[in-house]
């Protein structure tokens, strides 16, 4: 008996305390009220928990007094200047961007973290930012993709994925490859990939997860966003001219760019150049020779987001970014490859009614137009942000997608983008 009594004073109280949390978390949700500034902290966090859960991203995307638009994008929504998207939106604009991405969040991770506001995503406008850079050969990595996949998003696709779509069929096969077949949600994923529906006790715990999940993401997402608001946005506010002129603006950020590239001949941030590039600058002369963005799962990937898009009516401007042509010609990365690799994305979009694209990959040259050596800032954000400005201002026209599933195929996967084989496949599938 006194063993038992030790071995309860011991664990009792850890016992208690999770039953305590599970009892909690499997309460009714009760939505707790989001305050006007954790929204705009969440904003502009780029926080990876905000990205991969739903609670911040769905209060902020039904604020009736904000206008949030979806910022999708990866590394370059980091690069916060004066003229960063978040900068200029809260300096002139009636909007605000709410960024959704930074350094390894490609199509795959971007799809999964739109499953969580498929809802506020129904007509709305989206900015959609793509960079050839992730249509290399074998796609995103594994390792890129475990870091922003989260398990609500996973279970939010599973409790509706359709058998019959060769959508999720195609998305259950990449989660094997890229969970691997011992992962939880990949054993799921196969019975789709498989055409086989999940059973009704599949779908009771996927609930009954999904669940105990949501209440979590309520529950401590207060406790996690950075103040990047306070800390990288606001002040650069006063920076600014106070009232709109595209022109001083154009500038102000050339000026800008001069100012803060003079220790290199790229033209691109001292404290990049002398970080990331200096301590390996022999090394990476003639690096990039032999890369290659024209055959890559990442062009299947991408067909993904296009047809979650499509079923929302969402009206989408995608932005494809340049790369710096010092910088190209130091590594010997082949710009006829990089533009072959833009059109494709580009017939891509266009073949399926996405024709709002602002295609700055021929910019790269611009000098100040990149603040490294493939991020737009200074005179890229001008441009961009006055582009997307015309895009939310002003009434589009209704949508009218027709999506093709001859993307998903490996054919166009590892199809050369020369104007031949563009017609060929354009052919094919119309």
């Amino acid at each position: 008996m006194k063993t038992k009594h030790l071995l309860w004073q011991i664990f009792g109280p850890v016992l208690l305390a999770v039953l305590l949390i599970a009892i909690l978390l499997s309460l009714p949700i009760h939505y707790r009220k989001v305050s006007a500034q954790e929204m705009r902290k969440a904003a502009v966090s780029l926080d990876t928990a905000t990205f991969k859960n739903q609670f911040l991203k769905q209060k902020a995307l039904q604020n009736k007094k904000v206008n949030y638009v979806p910022f999708f994008g990866s590394s370059e929504l980091e690069r916060m200047d004066e003229f960063h998207p978040s900068v200029m939106s809260a300096k002139y604009y009636n909007y605000r961007p709410f960024l959704l991405g930074k350094k390894g969040a490609q199509s795959l991770p971007q799809f999964l973290a739109m499953e969580t506001i498929l809802p506020e995503l129904k007509n709305r406008k989206v900015v959609f930012i793509i960079s050839p850079q992730w249509f290399v050969k074998q796609g995103i990595s594994p390792a890129a993709f475990k870091y922003y996949n989260g398990s609500l998003a996973d279970l939010t696709w599973l409790k509706q994925a359709n058998p019959h779509s060769a959508y999720d069929r195609y998305l259950a096969q990449r989660l094997i490859t890229l969970l691997g077949s011992n992962d939880e949600v990949s054993q799921l994923a196969a019975k789709i990939a498989q055409g086989h529906q999940l059973s009704s006790l599949d779908q009771q715990l996927i609930s009954v997860q999904h669940n105990f999940l949501w209440h979590e993401d309520e529950l401590f997402s207060r406790f996690r966003p950075d103040d990047n608001y306070l800390n990288r946005i606001k002040p650069r506010l006063n920076n600014l001219p106070t009232k709109y002129n595209y022109q001083k603006l154009q500038t102000m950020a050339q000026a800008d760019g001069q100012k803060h590239s003079t220790n290199n001949h790229f033209r691109i941030l001292n404290k990049f150049y002398a970080q990331r590039v200096k301590p390996h600058y022999k090394l990476l002369a003639g690096a990039e020779k032999h890369f290659s963005y024209l055959q890559s799962p990442e062009y299947a990937d991408l067909e993904l987001v296009l047809h979650q898009l499509a079923k929302q009516h969402t009206q989408v401007l995608f932005m494809i970014q340049p790369v710096n042509t010092k910088w190209t010609a130091y590594t010997k990365l082949s710009l006829p490859m990089y533009y072959r690799s833009v059109a494709k994305i580009k017939f891509q979009l266009r073949q399926q009614g996405f024709d709002q694209i602002a295609d700055y990959s021929h910019d790269g040259s611009i000098p100040y137009f990149m603040q490294d050596t493939i991020h737009i800032g200074w005179l890229g954000w001008v441009k961009f942000n006055h582009r997307v400005n015309s895009f939310i201002q002003t009434k589009q026209p209704a949508v009218h997608y027709h999506l093709k599933k001859q993307f998903l195929s490996r054919k166009w996967q590892q199809l050369k983008p020369d104007q031949q084989n563009l017609q060929r496949f354009a052919s094919q599938i119309n």
